[in-house]
């Protein structure tokens, strides 16, 4: 961006609005393109997610039929409203993020229906297959990505992690996934100070996600159970205000430990929940690089992950975490007892070593790096790209293997890769 001389349009696309891991990043990207380039966000109706796109005074485009629902009518509606949006935008780069969008406008890629001007970028927040999903549809969306990584047009794929890279190289074969440009671009959180909160001798779990079977609040709650009386639970996020949400964990337990739960429903930011917690728990199936537990190593918090892939490697960097399991609740309920007591003999250093590792990781200025080239490997891709095929058009004579019918393809090259990690080809080799 700095490298043109123009201000590049960029198109950001969501799915719902309410606040939750996408609208957060999308937030965060935002915030670190908005003076470089002429931004605008697709989502469905704001309900949280976006809000703060106002006082940015970024274009908020809202399409109806982006929310996941199962209607098949809702979604053609989403799909085609959004692709007659994407071809009226003239962008200059299309940043595709939610899932559901992800999955669909690589099909029509691949089936060659929607051929747009300009390079789309899709992230994977965390891939749609593997250890947490339903069986059927672990086999359904891992043929999905041998599909569509063998099938789809060179595209930049960004993904959370070296890790989940080298997880799509194995399963759709490095050699394929080497079409592609492959980006990786950690996640961060930007909680900014926190209240200051007295603390009690409650001690106060949170957890942080929207409701479904992702999360598995079953493994919370019971867990709940095992813990003593003066630990609270709080649940935080789209559809925890919801009766219907609420009456399922009702049942799940006893009266008393139902009354431990708070359930606080969407939050613009989790800054209030996460300055009352001593601790971050997070019991899901399976995840990406979930924003909630870098916002508790912003905050200098314990955090306690159930054993999804990539837990390990979170805790592992971590100075006051663990990883459970779900097979014998009373013991992992003894381990974080222990863990708790352990902070509290040394909250002072274990906060500020919690917070070094934050900053080194996780941190708004790292990402904001990260982000910036990536935008420009794309752009100036594109670009290259473009003058490439304007030389073959002028040239004299047909370009090397080519017959004089053939498309001219520009050499592509090599995977660029955005972290400020090593580097993502051993991830790819793995």
């Amino acid at each position: 961006m700095a490298d043109y001389n123009f201000k590049p349009k960029i198109t950001l696309v969501g799915g719902d609005g309410r606040p939750s891991g996408v609208p957060r990043h999308i937030l965060h990207l935002v915030s670190v393109l908005q003076e470089e380039a002429d931004l605008s966000v697709i989502s469905d109706k704001d309900e949280g997610g976006y809000t703060a796109l106002r006082e940015m005074k970024v274009r908020h485009i809202v399409i109806k039929g982006l929310t996941n629902r199962p209607s098949l009518r809702h979604h053609w509606h989403g799909i085609t409203s959004l692709l007659n949006t994407l071809r009226n935008e003239a962008s200059d780069m299309i940043w595709i993020h939610a899932r559901l969008q992800v999955l669909v406008c690589r099909l029509l890629l691949a089936f060659r229906i929607w051929k747009p001007n300009c390079p789309v970028v899709f992230t994977h927040h965390g891939l749609p297959y593997g250890r947490g999903y339903h069986p059927l549809v672990h086999r359904i969306c891992k043929g999905l990505e041998k599909l569509l990584v063998a099938t789809c047009p060179p595209q930049d794929l960004v993904f959370l992690n070296h890790r989940m890279a080298g997880w799509m190289a194995r399963d759709a074969h490095a050699t394929r996934l080497a079409r592609h440009r492959i980006h990786i671009l950690p996640n961060c959180s930007n909680l900014r100070p926190l209240p200051q909160v007295h603390k009690t001798g409650i001690k106060r779990l949170v957890m942080t996600g929207r409701t479904g079977r992702q999360k598995d609040y079953d493994v919370a709650i019971r867990l709940l159970a095992e813990l003593p009386d003066h630990f609270r639970l709080t649940l935080c996020g789209p559809g925890t205000d919801d009766p219907k949400f609420q009456s399922n964990i009702a049942a799940l337990t006893t009266q008393t430990v139902f009354d431990r739960i708070t359930f606080t429903g969407p939050l613009p930011d989790a800054r209030q929940p996460i300055s009352t917690a001593d601790a971050y728990l997070l019991t899901s199936r399976y995840e990406g690089t979930p924003i909630g537990a870098l916002e508790a190593f912003e905050a200098g918090l314990p955090i306690i992950l159930r054993n999804f892939d990539g837990a390990n490697d979170l805790v592992s960097k971590h100075p006051c975490g663990l990883v459970m399991g779900d097979q014998n609740l009373a013991h992992e309920a003894k381990r974080i007892i222990a863990l708790l007591d352990e902070f509290d003999r040394n909250t002072a250093t274990l906060r500020a070593n919690i917070k070094t590792v934050w900053r080194s990781h996780w941190a708004p200025a790292i990402f904001a790096r990260n982000a910036r080239t990536l935008v420009r490997s794309v752009l100036r891709t594109a670009n290259s790209q473009v003058e490439a095929r304007d030389c073959i058009r002028d040239a004299p004579m047909l370009h090397q293997g080519l017959h004089k019918n053939a498309a001219a393809r520009a050499q592509v090259p090599p995977p660029y890769y955005t972290a400020d990690a090593p580097s993502a080809q051993s991830g790819l080799q793995q």
